[in-house]
């Protein structure tokens, strides 16, 4: 069944303004990493999301340019005012930057695994860089042009995508296809593609990188003195790391499922609701938007506030406790100390993003050696710390 007058007007121009909005958080966040924070392209994480965001931009501008590429004179399509190779040109480039940005933005999830594997040292884990820009820009370019080849771009939707033509002519044998050949291995590895970028690879690298963690928090429990308190740093750094793994996952899946739904039902009933192909239409134009907020978000939520709490020497053959800790920074502040017992300082756990520091509070709580050493925290014979070195070790730490 054709979509009626009004259907057709919001396939074809209610994606607009989002697309619009997606264009200038593009923008945007390419103007904060070059001009404003230029410093944090020393980064490979910061790189990832400048080159994905160069392929939001333009993807934003054929989105919004999609109902003028349809050749003029195509049924059903308002605002069809191009011809054949306009609209090739607009499928060909949403279709390859579709995968492309799926790809960086999966590609992230890899580079968080292999920061915190090394500690987000970069040069144990930056040669991934030029493997994932020839992945997210070569394998979508060259499925794209066989797409191209076979004549497979055509009037789809709001705009043109993979399609034959006329619309509808493979599903009714007395409706001859003019253009499209059969490419049904093609349409197979660019579907698993997308499922895989999306509901496979980033799901499975983030949980492992979730669970690997919560093993190492586990190993620690029922510590005694500093490792207690590190061990409450790590119920913060999983907290955190959930919020994290949410919102990235998430919002990635929020952009791309209301389109996978109205295709699977399509597939299934041979029909089309076309209020929700116009949702979906709507969503994905605005992922641009989406992208730039949860790029925002996630140094926001990397920003943890840890207690430290100022050390003190423990009596002469004694440990040092929690307790010890507590009560002389007590006795600091009643005499006057600029110390406090609640001594608080930002340090950033954003699991994309973290701080190739070794001395990082952060670091040392996921430091794995650390965990497994009896003496970790402290150097001394039984996991002491000899009373010299005591104040200085913690407060550098700290």
């Amino acid at each position: 069944m054709p979509p009626t007058i009004a259907q057709q007007k919001g396939l074809a121009f209610a994606p607009t303004p989002f697309a619009i909005i997606s264009f200038f958080s593009s923008s945007y966040v390419i103007y904060y990493l070059i001009c404003k924070e230029r410093h944090k392209l020393k980064r490979l994480y910061h790189r990832l999301v400048l080159a994905m965001n160069f392929a939001l931009l333009l993807l934003s501008f054929v989105s919004a340019w999609s109902p003028f590429a349809v050749p003029e004179g195509t049924p059903n399509f308002v605002g069809a005012s191009g011809t054949i190779n306009t609209c090739t040109a607009q499928g060909f480039i949403s279709v390859m930057l579709t995968m492309t940005v799926a790809t960086y933005y999966g590609s992230l999830s890899l580079q968080a695994f292999m920061g915190i594997k090394h500690n987000f040292k970069e040069e144990k884990y930056q040669w991934i860089e030029f493997p994932v820009h020839g992945v997210a820009w070569c394998i979508p370019a060259a499925l794209s042009t066989i797409v191209v080849v076979t004549e497979n771009f055509n009037p789809e939707g709001g705009g043109c995508a993979i399609a034959k033509a006329p619309q509808g002519c493979e599903a009714d044998p007395d409706v001859p296809c003019q253009r499209g050949k059969d490419i049904d291995m093609v349409l197979y590895i660019v579907g698993f593609g997308m499922v895989f970028l999306y509901f496979i690879f980033p799901p499975s690298i983030v949980t492992a990188i979730y669970c690997w963690i919560k093993k190492i928090q586990k190993k620690v429990e029922g510590s005694r003195g500093m490792q207690q308190i590190r061990e409450h740093a790590r119920k913060q750094m999983i907290r955190s790391i959930a919020n994290q793994i949410s919102l990235y996952l998430f919002s990635f899946w929020f952009t791309f499922v209301p389109r996978m739904i109205s295709f699977v039902y399509r597939i299934l009933t041979g029909n089309i609701i076309y209020e929700l192909l116009i949702f979906a239409n709507c969503i994905f134009a605005l992922q641009g938007f989406i992208m730039a907020m949860v790029y925002f978000t996630l140094q926001r939520l990397g920003m943890q506030k840890l207690e430290c709490v100022p050390s003190s020497r423990p009596a002469l053959g004694g440990e040092l406790t929690v307790q010890d800790i507590r009560s002389s920074a007590e006795r600091k502040v009643k005499v006057g100390s600029e110390e406090t017992d609640d001594r608080r300082e930002s340090y950033i756990f954003n699991i994309f993003d973290g701080a190739p520091d070794e001395d990082s509070p952060w670091a040392r709580y996921i430091d794995q050696d650390d965990d497994h050493s009896g003496n970790a925290d402290t150097p001394g014979e039984g996991g002491t710390l000899p009373h010299d070195n005591i104040e200085q070790t913690y407060e550098a730490k700290c």
